[in-house]
Formats: C-alpha cells, sequence, structure tokens
C-alpha cells in the first residue's frame, strides 16, 4: 500500500515538474562553463593579461552605485554591475570592452532563469519548492527501484532504438540506471540548490546546531584608529592593514563595502567586510568569517559546492555528471510514460 502510494507520487511529481526539472538542470550544468561561454561568445573578453588592483581601484573611482568583481584567474577581466542590470567589463589597462545589457544575450538569460525563473522573487520561491519536489523524486525513485536481491543485471541497459520491439524496457532500465548510479552527485545537486533557495534558514539552523564562536579579533576601537579613506585604492590598503591574510574579491560602489576571501576559503567571493562611511571615509565595520560560529561557516561552504568552486577537476566532474542526470531522468520518465500510454491507446 505504501510502495503504492510512493509510486503514484514519484510518478506524478515527475509528470509536474520534469521539464521544469531539465530546464533548470540544463541551465545550471551550461553555467559551469560560464566563463568559457562568456569568451567564446565576446572574443574581447579572452585577456592575457588580469588587471592589477591599482587598475581596478581607479576603474571603480568612476562610479558611484552597483557592485564590481575583482578578476580572477578564471575571469581575468574587471565587471561592473549597474543597478539596472548591465554589466561593464575592463581590461588591464583599465579600458572599457564590453556593456551587456540586463538579458541583452543569451547567457544572461539563462543566469536569471537558473536563478529566478526569471520571475525575480517569485521565482526563487518557484524554485524552492522545485528542489523539494527533487528530493522527494530522488528518494521515491530509490526506493522504487530498490530490489530484494542485487545482481548486475540491475545496472545494465539493454539498448533498443525507438522503431524497435522493446524501447519502453530500455527507457525504463536507462531511469533507473542513471537514477542510482548517480544518486550521491544528483541528491548534492539539489539539495545544496534547494538549500541556497533557503539559505536564511538553513544558516539558521545549522548555526543554532554549532552556535560557538570566537570574539572578532578586530574591535571598534581599532579600527576606528585607522586613517580615512577616499578612493577604492586606500580602501584596499585600509583593508590589507586590518586583515592581511585577506584578499578582497566583489565591492559594492554604493555602499562602500568590500567583501573577502583568506586563505583556503571556499566562498568565491568572501564572506568576510570591510566597510567605510561615505561622508568620512572612516572604517565603519570589521568582519572575519574565521571567527564566526561552525554553523555560519558551514553554511557559506554550500553555494561553493553546489558551483563546484571548490574541490577540482574530480568534484567539477562529479557536478557535471549529477547535472547531466537530472536532465537526462525526467526526459526517461517522461519519454517512458507518453511512450507507455502511445502504446495501450494503439491496442485499442
Amino acid at each position: 500500500m505504501v510502495l503504492s502510494i510512493l509510486i503514484k507520487l514519484h510518478r506524478w511529481l515527475g509528470l509536474f515538474f520534469g521539464l521544469w526539472l531539465v530546464l533548470v538542470a540544463l541551465t545550471g550544468t551550461l553555467l559551469l562553463y560560464k566563463v568559457e561561454l562568456l569568451q567564446w561568445t565576446y572574443p574581447q573578453l579572452k585577456l592575457q593579461q588580469i588587471p592589477t588592483q591599482a587598475t581596478a581601484a581607479e576603474v571603480f573611482d568612476r562610479y558611484q552605485e552597483g557592485y564590481a568583481y575583482l578578476p580572477r584567474d578564471a575571469n581575468p577581466w574587471l565587471e561592473i554591475v549597474m543597478p539596472s542590470g548591465v554589466r561593464h567589463y575592463y581590461n588591464d589597462q583599465g579600458e572599457h570592452i564590453l556593456a551587456r545589457p540586463y538579458l541583452g544575450d543569451w547567457i544572461s538569460v539563462m543566469v536569471e532563469f537558473h536563478h529566478h525563473l526569471l520571475l525575480h522573487d517569485l521565482g526563487k520561491d518557484l524554485l524552492g519548492y522545485l528542489g523539494i519536489a527533487g528530493l522527494i523524486l530522488l528518494i521515491t525513485g530509490l526506493i522504487r527501484w530498490w530490489p530484494r536481491h542485487w545482481s548486475r543485471r540491475l545496472l545494465s541497459v539493454r539498448w533498443v532504438w525507438p522503431w524497435q520491439r522493446g524501447f519502453a524496457a530500455t527507457l525504463f532500465q536507462l531511469h533507473k540506471v542513471v537514477g542510482s548510479l548517480l544518486f550521491l552527485p544528483l541528491l548534492v545537486g539539489i539539495l545544496t540548490g534547494t538549500a541556497i533557495m533557503y539559505a536564511a534558514a538553513v544558516s539558521s539552523g545549522l548555526t543554532a546546531l554549532w552556535p560557538s564562536q570566537q570574539q572578532q579579533p578586530i574591535t571598534a576601537d581599532q579600527w576606528r584608529t585607522v586613517a580615512a579613506a577616499h578612493s577604492w585604492q586606500q580602501r584596499f590598503e585600509r583593508a590589507q592593514q586590518l586583515l592581511p591574510e585577506h584578499q578582497p574579491q566583489l565591492v559594492s560602489l554604493s555602499n562602500l563595502s568590500m567583501r573577502l576571501t583568506f586563505p583556503g576559503e571556499w566562498h568565491p567571493n568572501g564572506r568576510s567586510h570591510v566597510q567605510f562611511d561615505a561622508k568620512t571615509g572612516a572604517v565603519t565595520s570589521v568582519y572575519d568569517l574565521r571567527y564566526d560560529s561552525r554553523g555560519y561557516q558551514l553554511s557559506q561552504m554550500i553555494f561553493p559546492v553546489h558551483i563546484a568552486a571548490v574541490g577540482g577537476l574530480s568534484w567539477f566532474i562529479v557536478v557535471l555528471m549529477g547535472g547531466l542526470a537530472l536532465v537526462l531522468l525526467p526526459l526517461t520518465g517522461i519519454y517512458f510514460w507518453g511512450w507507455r500510454q502511445f502504446k495501450q491507446r494503439a491496442r485499442r
């Protein structure tokens, strides 16, 4: 009785959410190659030299709003994002080389679809529900497939072409084998993706589980003695003075703050920060992630795991395989169901 309910739940959730899962998984998998796709679409982004921090500071001084990414080995350009969504790119000489309007190309559309289904905050909520549905599908599928007796035949696929007899069995076998062999990459991908949609709740929950933390080493009395900064070069110097082991990665041009990474940190944009007062140039806040609770630090590892920002080539391949499997599973499941319905009607 319970198994029958789980089978029906798996089937109808798959039919209702399957194509949406395919689109989200497909865009997410392609975005693993976002830098390569950008450079293929815009050859001017194939820079030989990475802009220096001094060049970045000079470019940032031209703006009073938006936020910006400092260059890295993977994406060797300066990228400034305006409140309108327009993205400006600069080379190592501080020269403007490209402007990408919001939703102005297929890569931008993919990013917004994968993050918000092109529906802003509503899309984020819907993606949360989609992630929960994906987890239920994965677990019910494993329960349905779990055999009483193991054999090598359970992990084999007898390939038959659509115009040949037995194609439905091929679809069913392919669906089961992909889901079982790649269960862990699928689970990690869906679980981390869903956790990102509920980041605040996940962070609070993990912090409650591991709440112990250390006192921040830089106190307000200490940062108030640091000289004021009125340019981005000076702000970088003050941040280096306060957090010498950190490297700035992302700056807010609107509220004069920067996010920094420490050696070994997983998050590519960092979670430590330094903030300045817009009028006086004084430091108003310094925060080092390493001294926060273990639970909160753990919550900040979810995003880099999801996008394969850590783990090198091995983890990248795991995430890639999980993404491809999440494309294949709904397609084979829906195709199998549709093919069986077609055959049943044909026999009538």
